[in-house]
């Protein structure tokens, strides 16, 4: 596998990825952490990307606790894909891997000052590439799923009852997989349970970027599936699901989803 190509993966996998520079070997920052010849300690000298809760630890001494049996010394400069471990006074983590500075800001070329956005970037980047379709369109009716309305499911009784509505989407653009009718139907949670308040809930007129999923592979976790009642075709037409609240993006949303088709258009250009 081409560096560039190994550490775009790595980026996909590692929540908290930062440049930094090895201050201890065999020593940690925290009473915590259990110290083994694999544990060292770092100075965070820059955050490419983070979630909220760690994306304030430049010039912070932490913990890392090395994934591979790569060699490191004192003074070494290294941008370390990592996840979090502990917390407390300090914070350790686990690494991934690590790689040579210039190598790998190369090929995170990409990112911005922002390293919160640089990691919802990373997330929405992989949850497009997991799709099985990407449009664009336009909603024109919502619906109870044929063959459904007034029927008894075979699933037991919940108070997270997705309670499952259809939307039938005219398509203007294909942008990723291949989808031949001129509509497309997805399948939705209209509940505003707690598992599923995030989803898209769709409305006849809402127009934008439709990221969709067969229903099997519709997974956002081990509670949120899409599961059979969703799985079912409509009037023999395959249905697809809009589960997670990047599934859907109103046309006049100037990035996100629409950053990520262009993106796609330009590569198949050249």
């Amino acid at each position: 596998m081409p560096a560039s190509s190994r550490i775009e993966d790595l980026a996909q996998q590692a929540r908290f990825v930062f440049k930094g520079t090895v201050r201890q070997l065999k020593a940690a920052t925290m009473p915590e952490v259990p110290v083994t010849d694999r544990t060292i300690v770092v100075r965070v000298d820059e955050v490419i990307h983070a979630p909220e809760i760690l994306s304030h630890y430049t010039g912070q001494d932490i913990t890392v606790q090395l994934g591979t049996r790569k060699k490191v010394e004192v003074g070494q400069e290294a941008v370390f894909f990592t996840n979090g471990w502990l917390f407390g006074k300090s914070v350790a983590v686990q690494s991934i891997d690590h790689h040579p500075v210039n190598r790998a800001m190369a090929a995170l070329r990409h990112t911005t000052g922002d390293p919160v956005k640089n990691l919802a970037d990373h997330d929405l980047r992989a949850h497009f590439d997991n799709a099985d379709l990407v449009v664009s369109g336009r909603v024109t009716s919502v619906r109870m799923p044929q063959g459904m309305a007034g029927a008894p499911t075979r699933l037991p009784p919940s108070e997270h009852d997705p309670l499952w509505q259809e939307a039938v989407v005219e398509v203007d653009t294909v942008h990723k997989g291949s989808h031949t009718p001129k509509t497309v139907i997805v399948r939705f949670p209209s509940s505003h349970d707690v598992l599923w308040y995030d989803a898209p809930k769709f409305r006849p007129g809402q127009e934008g970027h439709f990221v969709l999923h067969r229903p099997q592979r519709a997974d956002h976790g081990p509670q949120r599936t899409a599961g059979p009642v969703a799985a079912a075709e409509t009037a023999g037409e395959e249905v697809y699901t809009a589960l997670h609240p990047e599934d859907f993006q109103s046309i006049h949303h100037p990035e996100g989803v629409k950053t990520l088709i262009n993106t796609s258009r330009a590569a198949d250009d050249h």
